[in-house]
């Protein structure tokens, strides 16, 4: 990930890497690339990638809690 002030710039394989967990969440949740669920999830991952979680599944599951307030399965 690279910084410019002002503009977070992802590199191709860490947005290969964002989008094969929101997609392994959409999927497992039965949610619409457009809905409003589908952006929080996006947002949570993001926002967890920035902050240096790198980890597939701690990714999918920062995600889960962001969404739901408890991981799957809780």
């Amino acid at each position: 990930m690279r910084n410019v002030p002002g503009i977070t710039m992802f590199e191709p394989a860490e947005i290969d890497d964002l989008q094969s967990c929101f997609d392994t969440i959409l999927e497992r949740r039965g949610v619409a690339r457009s809905s409003v669920e589908a952006e929080a999830i996006a947002r949570a991952l993001i926002l967890a990638y920035k902050r240096g979680v790198v980890d597939r599944h701690e990714l999918i599951r920062l995600a889960d809690i962001a969404v739901d307030g408890q991981p799957p399965g809780s």
